[in-house]
């Protein structure tokens, strides 16, 4: 099989199964958190969603990313997808890493303002500080208010 298709091929898959969990999933609470997990079973850090106005402290409809293991070569972040989840054509979107290899432990950031309800998916990943290798955990299905 030619490599273009390969990868057209993979990237079908990888939409039927996000499309999957949305129309499936069930939205957590107003707030929902998830570990982020190194091979061993460790904690590598934590990432919080905070729908509507569950914690203004951090913003509305915000993620919180905490980084739970320093020194670990790992920085951790939030991948998410919002806005016509299931058109192929709108880019997933990231949350700024945070890692305290020198930098900051955690870090919050609002995705979106005051919005009418509307469903997304995000999940909790970390990227190797030495090779950027990515490694993510399930897609949850969350809700924007």
């Amino acid at each position: 099989m030619p490599k273009r298709l390969k990868m057209a091929k993979a990237v079908v898959v990888l939409g039927v199964a996000a499309m999957t969990v949305m129309t499936t999933g069930v939205a957590h609470a107003a707030t929902s958190s998830m570990n982020v997990y190194h091979a061993a079973g460790n904690v590598a850090g934590t990432v919080w969603f905070n729908s509507g106005t569950s914690n203004m402290a951090k913003g509305r409809n915000s993620f919180t990313v905490r980084d739970g293991l320093c020194d670990d070569g790992w920085t951790v972040y939030a991948q998410y997808k919002k806005s016509s989840w299931n058109n192929p054509v709108v880019s997933w979107r990231y949350t700024d890493g945070v890692s305290c290899n020198g930098g900051t432990r955690e870090l919050s950031v609002s995705i979106s303002g005051d919005v009418s309800r509307q469903k997304f998916i995000w999940r909790g990943c970390k990227q190797s500080e030495s090779n950027l290798k990515v490694e993510c955990e399930d897609y949850i299905s969350d809700y924007l208010d």
